[in-house]
């Protein structure tokens, strides 16, 4: 039996997260996953064509391994700090014999929105819509099979770095995979945990990954403002090893076992227990590693704020921010987020929620986690691309061999 199958890849540069999915009813039923530590990626841009490769391999492996299935091909999230946003107009006549606009109409006026000028080596990696205008008529979401002489657009044009994507998609067909749909990874984030209400009311997404964080805001349904700001969780980690001189996977098993954000929600009396270089174990209060935490925090907190500011309609974003990405799971966020706005009238808004990629079916355990929130996002927004893949009938030795999986994958985040 055949059935609609499709895989996405976040190559990041902590770790690469492969999900396999069935296209279900229009919906997401995931069926196999996988993550490798990532090799050969420096701040979510490949430095290394051929350590790249291995590590999306490897996790490719596990998925498939997991769906019991070979991906038929892979849409791969693209980000770095080098991505940044434009909003832009596009105008035509419309020469139809009726004046009607049809699909080459709203090609043709997309072109002419997406001819700005940009550097050399850069180029526009996602152009997304905004409004039309039809002779006059403003906010037309759709005008296909309206009539009129004159069409306006505005779109938002999400640019990139040339060779980012070059070396992307090298990686990508040493694989075999064609690596032509490729998706910012805040956009797939974006997709996955707003809904549509928040996208309407005014919202920003915030994407705390490894080395970078990544903001995009909504406003009345569509994208107005990109950004990535190069710091990310791994500075936190950085600051945890420098303070307390422990290396750096105990720093990061610190910060994600032990750590805080918000001091006001860590007591006086709780302590952890940290290794020494020498074997040896001392004790450390939970305030001393709250307070190298947060302040990394509220850096993040301000640099996203000083873009906020850039944009007008800041009064606009009334539903708030909502924090996804690995760094999202750090306690007490959202409660610095509404402090910090607070104590310094930041552009930031001042409710915020953490976002899950939770309207997906299958195996959620691992999937509805916020760090997968990007190549979930990025399978959501290309449902259409699903292959048609032979999928054997479920079997008992099939079930086991499914679970055997699922051990294997529990055994890697050990």
């Amino acid at each position: 039996m055949k059935e609609p199958i499709i895989a996405g890849v976040d190559a990041g540069s902590s770790s690469v997260k492969t999900i396999i999915a069935r296209v279900v009813n229009e919906q997401l039923e995931v069926i196999g996953i996988g993550e490798s530590e990532s090799q050969g990626i420096l701040k979510g841009v490949i430095v290394n064509i051929e350590a790249a490769a291995d590590a999306i391999q490897k996790s490719i492996n596990q998925a498939e391994h997991m769906a019991g299935i070979s991906a038929p091909d892979v849409i791969a999230t693209i980000g770095g700090d080098h991505i940044s946003g434009l909003n832009s107009n596009g105008v035509i006549g419309v020469n139809t014999k009726d004046k009607e606009i049809t699909k080459a109409e709203i090609d043709r006026v997309l072109d002419s929105a997406k001819n700005v000028l940009i550097p050399q080596d850069r180029e526009i990696i996602e152009t997304i819509e905004q409004e039309y205008s039809l002779d006059g008529q403003d906010e037309i979401r759709n005008p296909i099979g309206m009539s009129g002489t004159r069409l306006e657009t505005k779109v938002h044009l999400v640019t990139g770095l040339k060779y980012v994507s070059e070396h992307l998609r090298k990686t990508l067909h040493r694989m075999n995979f064609t690596g032509k749909d490729l998706i910012v990874n805040i956009r797939g984030s974006a997709e996955a945990v707003l809904t549509r209400d928040e996208k309407e009311l005014g919202v920003v997404a915030i994407d705390i990954g490894h080395s970078t964080t990544s903001l995009m805001v909504f406003l009345e349904g569509s994208v107005w403002h990109t950004a990535v700001i190069p710091v990310g969780s791994n500075h936190i980690t950085n600051d945890i090893s420098k303070c307390i001189k422990v290396t750096a996977p105990i720093a990061e098993r610190l910060k994600c076992d032990h750590g805080y954000a918000f001091i006001d929600l860590v007591s006086d009396k709780e302590v952890v227990e940290v290794p020494t270089a020498s074997g040896k174990m001392k004790t450390l209060q939970k305030k001393v590693l709250t307070e190298i935490i947060q302040p990394r925090v509220e850096e993040i907190l301000s640099l996203c704020s000083r873009e906020l500011s850039k944009m007008k309609y800041l009064d606009s974003l009334a539903g708030g921010i909502v924090f996804t990405g690995g760094g999202s799971l750090l306690p007490g966020l959202t409660e610095l987020s509404k402090a910090y706005q607070s104590a310094v009238n930041s552009a930031l808004p001042s409710t915020s929620r953490i976002g899950i990629p939770d309207n997906i079916l299958g195996i959620k355990d691992i999937a509805d986690n916020p760090a997968y929130s990007a190549v979930v996002g990025s399978l959501m927004m290309s449902l259409d691309e699903a292959t048609n893949v032979h999928i054997h009938s479920p079997k008992k030795s099939g079930e086991k061999k499914f679970k055997f999986g699922l051990d294997k994958l529990a055994e890697f985040f050990k």
